[in-house]
């Protein structure tokens, strides 16, 4: 039966459909999925969001208008078990999801686009950039999941997400948002509706460390990258933001963000939608002066 979440959802997609945003079905080999296929108004590059766990692309409405004034054409695909996207009817493991995406992505993006990617969006981010490197421009990452770690710590971090109690729910809320704000309880009670469906819960129970990101597969990242991490950012662990920090290749830049958490784009808008410009300005720039 659908919750009030279902429909809270189903609405703020519909906004964004009547906005101009086209909903798109792919079937894949773990069924159905969608996304979002938005043309912009600017001239910069498409522009493709990869949603975190237990979010979806609606989730992006706020971000994809501010970038459709910037950005030729929008992309936000549901992940597998999340949001429009089907459900599978088998565990949902990081290989599943990298294959199903891929499978969606390669009927959906046409030329170079940027890639950006919050939380588990970042760590499937940066495996579409090694596996179709040619469609990556550049790489925006906001607090990326996917950082090593061994079964203790890996154990330790998944009970994290057990919302089973509304007091749970609140305390991995402030974790990715802050000190309590007004409507943050609005936001916990939707949080625990989320991480309880079948597809959250399947990807984190099939989490092994060996599905974990190897350094070499930052390092040998091709595409220019940004890493930003919000300094109140207390979902991932500590060391994780280290992780990627120490080893980002050359021209991978890290930038970390006082006062944002782990989602920054729910927190400042403005503030992070300029950063992510002023990055995405200077790989076209650099671009133009090789050409």
């Amino acid at each position: 039966m659908p919750s009030w979440m279902d429909t809270v959802d189903a609405l703020r997609l519909r906004s964004l459909q009547m906005q101009g945003a086209r909903s798109r079905l792919f079937q894949t080999s773990l069924g159905t999925l969608h996304t979002l296929d938005w043309v912009g108004k600017g001239k910069r590059p498409p522009i493709v969001l990869v949603h975190g766990l237990g979010s979806c692309a609606a989730d992006y409405g706020p971000l994809m208008r501010w970038l459709r004034r910037r950005h030729s054409r929008l992309i936000a695909p549901d992940l597998p078990g999340h949001g429009r996207s089907q459900t599978p009817v088998v565990p949902l493991t990081a290989a599943r999801m990298t294959t199903a995406l891929l499978e969606m992505m390669d009927r959906v993006i046409t030329e170079p686009a940027i890639v950006f990617g919050n939380s588990l969006g970042g760590i499937a981010a940066i495996r579409y950039a090694h596996l179709r490197p040619e469609r990556v421009m550049a790489l925006v990452l906001a607090s990326p999941g996917g950082a090593p770690m061994a079964w203790p710590e890996l154990l330790e971090f998944k009970k994290g997400f057990d919302l089973s109690s509304n007091r749970a729910a609140m305390a991995f809320t402030r974790r990715f948002l802050g000190p309590p704000q007004p409507g943050m309880g609005f936001v916990a009670r939707g949080v625990r509706v989320r991480m309880s469906r079948a597809g959250p819960r399947s990807l984190l129970e099939e989490v092994t460390p060996d599905v974990l990101l190897h350094p070499d597969e930052v390092r040998q990242l091709r595409p220019p990258t940004l890493v930003m991490w919000g300094d109140e950012d207390d979902v991932l662990p500590r060391d994780n933001r280290r992780f990627f920090s120490e080893n980002l290749p050359a021209h991978g830049r890290f930038e970390a963000l006082p006062g944002f958490g782990h989602s920054p784009y729910l927190d400042d808008l403005s503030t992070f939608g300029a950063r992510l410009q002023a990055f995405v300005d200077g790989v076209l720039k650099t671009r133009d002066t090789a050409a």
